[in-house]
């Protein structure tokens, strides 16, 4: 149902929005303000108003004393037509969780069926009727369970309402009865109110969040934990949630990433009603695992390389940096094999973002045979420098510069010119290796989101170790 979602989307903003981090410093921590709180509740409150009219209250059956004999009465179908509130809010309850609020509230109930049974008499008819001065308090508890995710419980719920004025539809001189009714009608619709709503949410929330996914592939080699790692925490102002955000191979949650997650700094934000901090150690994680599978590889053949270089990849036209080449393999074609020899890293600072790369080039010459000979090997190390944006879901990233220090690791034809052999590398980073990489970096590294929930006005910033995505929250039209 449309409201039931809307309250699964309070966990889930839960699960993707530091404090005190029982199980280890979290890879990802969002936070979400009264703002934030504040949306949610206005589409939550229509959604609710739409799924409760579809409801009904349990029939009432019961005896009453009309002057010198009982008459057993029964309403019967109960269901409630029109659901409208006055006020409503969703407040952090500091502590504790949130409180769900409705003021001055009123249930519309038509074509209710009356009858009475007074031995020798009977009767029967239906009626209209409002019932007014609904207030309803509900307190939302949002937890881990074992699996790390999220569990919304309502943890408590009072009512009150008015009255309501009930004019039987009989000529009957038991017509009276409609005082007796209206007292016992108000004091069921006070009695069930809490349990029709609180019901829905257990129920609806258990069954979708029991079964979410938190761990999403980004690729065709890695998986993303976003589980919880501690209770959220409700604070004054805002609250906050802790992920685990750790990048895996794909079905094998139990590798273990040989670093720490640093410490994230907090005190900014809240300027907008989503704040994402996302630690460098989620993509550096990415990047072990890439280079434990042996995915950082990349062989460089004539046909890869850009039309605009002036050269290509064989013999004759590397002759002249490499003397003895041409003397062994004439007009060959060559093969470079390009390996990470360790996991890249990237540290994200206030001046941007830093990847360093450390990796071999094998150069090869290819045979008539198909095989390969190894003639030399080149030790690189590269540093990236980027800009970081975000494009809906994701974060992004455009290379700005990128250098390469190249240093002579073994050679199997004599002397290399590495002077000029730099002067290739870096017009080859310049022509190929950029462009390759700004077209990865536009696609980007995807955020937490909801079907139907879109991130406005986001603002992405810097600092050591993350990086900080401030955005309000907009309902997708389109949805």
């Amino acid at each position: 149902m449309a409201y039931q979602e809307t309250w699964v989307c309070i966990a889930l903003i839960s699960i993707f929005i530091g404090g005190v981090f029982p199980d280890g410093n979290p890879g990802i921590v969002t936070r979400i303000n009264q703002a934030g709180l504040d949306f949610i509740q206005e589409n939550a409150i229509e959604r609710l108003k739409e799924d409760i009219e579809s409801e009904t209250i349990d029939d009432i059956s019961g005896t009453v004393n009309a002057i010198f004999f009982d008459v057993d009465y029964l309403v019967s179908n109960i269901r409630i037509s029109e659901f409208e509130v006055e006020t409503s809010s969703l407040k952090l309850v500091p502590g504790v969780g949130l409180e769900f609020t409705i003021s001055g509230g009123s249930v519309s109930l038509n074509d209710v069926n009356w009858s009475y049974d007074g031995g020798f008499f009977s009767d029967e008819g239906s009626f209209d009727t409002t019932v007014d001065g609904l207030d309803l308090d509900i307190t939302l508890g949002i937890s881990k369970n074992e699996d790390g995710h999220p569990v919304l419980t309502p943890e408590g719920c009072s009512g009150d309402v008015g009255s309501g004025s009930i004019d039987l539809d009989s000529d009957s001189w038991l017509s009276d009865l409609s005082g007796s009714l209206e007292e016992v009608l108000t004091d069921t619709v006070n009695d069930q109110i809490c349990d029709i709503i609180t019901e829905q949410i257990s129920e609806y929330s258990d069954e979708v969040l029991s079964g979410l996914n938190l761990k999403l592939e980004v690729d065709s080699y890695t998986e993303v934990d976003y589980s919880l790692i501690s209770n959220p925490l409700f604070e004054e102002s805002y609250m906050e949630t802790a992920h685990k955000g750790e990048f895996y191979p794909i079905g094998q949650s139990d590798w273990e990433v040989p670093f720490s997650v640093p410490a994230i700094d907090t005190t900014g934000g809240l300027n907008k009603m989503v704040d994402i901090w996302i630690s460098d150690y989620v993509i550096n994680s990415r990047y072990y695992v890439l280079q434990e599978l042996g995915i950082l590889t990349y062989t460089i053949t004539e046909d890869t390389l850009p039309s605009t270089l002036p050269y290509g990849l064989d013999s004759r036209y590397l002759a002249h940096i490499i003397p003895k080449l041409r003397q062994k393999y004439d007009k060959m074609p060559l093969e470079v094999v390009v390996n990470s020899t360790s996991s890249p890293t990237l540290e994200f600072s206030e001046d941007g973002a830093t990847i360093t790369e450390y990796a071999d080039l094998d150069a090869y010459v290819v045979l008539e045979d198909t095989t390969r000979d190894n003639i030399f090997t080149i030790a690189l190390t590269g540093q990236e420098q980027a800009s970081v944006g975000f494009s809906y879901p994701n974060i992004t990233y455009e290379v700005t510069s990128m250098s390469i220090d190249a240093e002579l690791k073994y050679s199997e034809i004599g002397h290399l010119n590495m002077l000029m052999l730099q002067h290739i590398v870096d017009a080859y980073i310049k022509s190929s290796v950029i462009p390759y990489l700004n077209e990865i970096g536009q696609q980007g590294f995807p955020l937490p989101h909801m079907d139907g929930i879109t991130y406005v006005n986001p603002v992405v910033s810097l600092g050591k170790d993350y990086i900080l995505l401030e955005s309000d929250l907009q309902r997708d039209l389109d949805e």
